[in-house]
Order: structure tokens, then sequence, then C-alpha cells
């Protein structure tokens, strides 16, 4: 590096380094924590909201814009919907080079940032009265929801023995708040479904809202504080001098440096593997909404009531996985939940094919996202977390955030197929069939070759701890 660089470079670091110290030496209010959990879990309630509100309306939007304007059978049209995703493909892949930058920027910037994208994404969907429009709006909502720098405050800000407990109770109140879409679709939409795209209004104003309130309440986390003020206190000319292992491990952010220690390190190496496996079972996730009204024939009434007792199955289970994984472990906790995702599925199928009282089937699908993610939630965001270095830390996730792009993208491919040739009356079965293989897979790694991250200091982690001496 050039001297009048290094010295360009010496006076930039010295300004942020006062300014990161006074933010790290700033005393919070007694009530901070309280008022900051409270603004994380009514984003996360927005996330949760973008998340799962198209897959709640697959079939109005299915039926909307491609049986009723273009003409097809459902099972085409759905196929059709599913391919036409891959076209967002590209901007998806842009996560690589967006969400390291919370490494070197901070978490508060991209937590505003994404909170006020994710209320764009819903408005667009609001105004869209074309499949283009829709596609937009969605694919800026896919696009943010993938990041989670909700989560990355809320592990960063927790206690050791608390970590998993605080994340699973926040993330379980946010699904709670998703029973603002069945109150939506009993109130603003009446049950029609040509009015679906009134319920995507209030949540898209209310991620507005909220990104303000981060901007003006949230502090950065002292978690990448202390790590931001380390790094700039060491002399960029003892950086220069490091060798290359030492500047991979040192990085601030990067998805190359993050790759490069991910295959490095045995522990994130397994971790790796485990999503493969574990993201291939991820499409029964996406088309519930499908089954209950394409396969099981219920009505939007019955849909509606069944979305009521979705939220509190998701959220009971979420809860639970998070009390779990504190008190035995994450290992054990992706064991429990993976069972209880097939028994629950299992449940859903039967609820819906016989006829059973929409309450049920929609608690059985919501035990289901609750047991499914709350596993994949261990895998891909806490332990994957917990075995990462702080510098390292959110540029490390985005691999998790890949593999379940890639993954989920082959395993659609296999639907794409499969859906023109099959009866609708046996979606439900064909995804319970593909769900079921991913999640032995998955056991299987993390049991023999994953290590226990439960209690960890995220302040003192390496990455190499699992490392065979």
């Amino acid at each position: 590096m050039k001297v009048k660089d290094i010295e360009s470079q010496r006076a930039r670091e010295a300004k942020e380094l006062i300014r990161r110290e006074k933010q790290l030496q700033a005393r919070n209010n007694r009530f901070y924590m309280i008022y900051l959990f409270m603004v994380l879990s009514l984003i996360y309630i927005i996330d949760e909201i973008a998340s799962t509100i198209s897959i709640q309306f697959q079939s109005n939007i299915i039926n909307e814009f491609f049986v009723q304007k273009m003409g097809m059978e459902y099972g085409e049209g759905l196929s059709i919907s599913s391919a036409l995703g891959f076209i967002t493909y590209p901007v998806t892949l842009l996560i690589v080079f967006y969400r390291p930058l919370a490494d070197r920027f901070g978490r508060k910037p991209f937590l505003v940032i994404n909170t006020f994208m994710m209320g764009l994404g819903l408005f667009l969907v609001y105004l869209s009265d074309n499949i283009y429009v829709y596609m937009l709006g969605g694919t800026i909502m896919g696009f943010m929801v993938s990041h989670d720098m909700q989560c990355v405050y809320i592990l960063e800000c927790s206690s050791e023995k608390k970590r998993a407990r605080n994340y699973a109770l926040i993330k379980a109140v946010a699904i709670l708040g998703t029973l603002l879409i069945p109150l939506l679709r009993e109130t603003l939409m009446q049950n029609k479904s040509e009015r679906w795209h009134l319920v995507y209004l209030v949540p898209a104003v209310l991620g507005f809202a909220l990104s303000f309130v981060a901007l003006l309440f949230a502090k950065e986390t002292n978690t990448f504080l202390v790590n931001r003020v380390k790094y700039l206190k060491t002399p960029i000319e003892v950086r220069e001098t490091q060798s290359r292992e030492e500047k991979n491990s040192n990085a601030q952010g990067g998805i190359i440096h993050a790759v490069k220690f991910a295959f490095k390190h045995r522990q994130l190496r397994f971790l790796m593997l485990a999503c493969c496996f574990y993201y291939s079972a991820s499409l029964a996730t996406a088309t519930y909404n499908t089954v209950m009204k394409e396969s099981a024939l219920m009505t939007e009434e019955a849909i509606t009531m069944a979305l009521y007792l979705y939220p509190v199955g998701n959220a009971l289970l979420t809860f639970i996985a998070g009390l779990v994984s504190d008190r035995f472990g994450r290992k054990v906790t992706i064991i429990a939940m993976s069972c209880s995702a097939v028994v629950c599925y299992s449940l859903f199928i039967a609820g819906s094919m016989l006829g059973w009282t929409p309450l049920l089937t929609g608690f059985a699908i919501g035990g289901f996202m609750g047991s499914y993610w709350g596993a994949g939630d261990t895998i891909g965001g806490i332990m994957f977390s917990e075995s990462a270095p702080t510098n390292l830390r959110s540029s490390v996730t985005v691999i998790n955030t890949l593999l379940n792009g890639i993954i989920g993208g082959l395993a659609t491919i296999v639907t794409i197929i499969l859906l023109p040739l099959i009866p609708k009356a046996t979606f439900g079965y064909m995804y319970l069939g593909l769900t079921v293989p991913g999640l032995i897979g998955a056991i299987f790694i993390i049991w023999k070759y994953v290590g226990e991250t439960r209690g960890l200091d995220l302040k003192k982690v390496t990455g190499a701890e699992w490392d065979k001496k």
C-alpha cells in the first residue's frame, strides 16, 4: 500500500475510532434492553409477515395471475410460478456483497435499511395489477428477509445462557404477530379472493414506521463495537505484516474471507453440509396454502379460520425449541424439532384431507413450521453464528442463506417437473415424501460430526475450537 493511501486510511480510521469509542462508552438507560427487544420484536413481526404472506395467499396469486389472466390450469400455473422464481436469483446473489457490509459498517444501518425495504416490497405487492410488479415487490421482500439483522442483534445482545431462549421468545412473539394476516383477511379482504392485495397495505405502513423507530432508538451492538475498536487500534503496518491466515481470520467482513474461513474449519464445513440436507426438505414450508385450497378444497373462510391457529402452533413450537436449546443443547433441539416437524405435517395432511376442524389443521401446519424452522434456525442461524468470530459473523451467515437458495432452487426444479403430472389431491403426500430424507441426513451429520455450541462467549469464539489438533 502506498504511503499516501496509508495516511488517508489512518485518518479515516482515527475518526471512526473516536466515534466507535464514544458509542461503546455511552451509558444505556436501564430500560434500554427492554425497549430494544420490543422494537426488535415488532421488526421481527414485519419480517415474519413478509416471509409468509405470499405463501398464505399462494392460491389467490396463482388464480389471479395465471389461471384467470393466462387461462392456465392451477397445477401448470403453480409450476410456471415456481420457474419464474429463478429469474430473481441474480438479484438474490447480491447478498454476497450486501450482507457482509454489516461486519464493516455495523449492524444498525442495515437493521434500518432492511426494515424500510421490506415495507417497500409489501407496498409494491399491494399496488400490483400484473405479475411483473408483483415479482418486483416479492423480490425485494425475499432479498431483505434473508438478512435477519434483528436476529444478529438478539444473539449479540443476549447472555450466553439465555441466547437461544431470547431468540425463540422474540421470534415466538413475532409469529403471534402474524395473526394480523387472518384478521385482515376477515376485515379488509372480507374473505373475497379478489381483494387479497389489501392485506399487504397495513404491514407495509408498519414497516415504514418501524424503520424510523429503529433509526431513532436502536444502538449499535457492544459485541460489534468491541471487535471494531480492537481492529481500529491495531496499527495498519501491523495488519500489513500479518500472515495470510491471520488476515483471513481478522478480516472485517467479506464473502471471500468468510468462505475461506468456513472451509478451513471443521465445524463450519459440516454445518454447511447439514444445511444442504436440511434445506432440501424445505418445500413443504411454502406450499401449505395450495394443499388446503386445491388438494383439500377448503373454502376461503375455512382457510382464514385455520390461519388464526397457524401462528399459535408456530409460536408454541418455536418457543419450545428455544427452551430445549438452552437447557439440553443445540444438537438435541435439532433432532427433537425435526421429528416434531414430520409428526405435525402428517397431522396437517390428515386434518385437511379428512375434513377435521380448520382450527386443528391450522395448528398442525403452524406446529410444522415452528418445528422445522426451530431446527433450521438452530443450524443455520444460531450454530453458524456461534461457530464464527464477530468480525466474520454476518458474512459467514451469508453462506447459510446461499445454501438455502441453491438447495431450495434445486428442490423446486423437482416439483416443477412433478406438479403437472400428479393429481392435486396428492400434493401434500408428495411434499411429505420429499421432506423426510433431508431431515434424516441433516440429523445424522449434526449428531456425528458437529460440536455443541451452547454457552459459548461470542466475543471469544475463534472458529477453531472444534478443529482436530
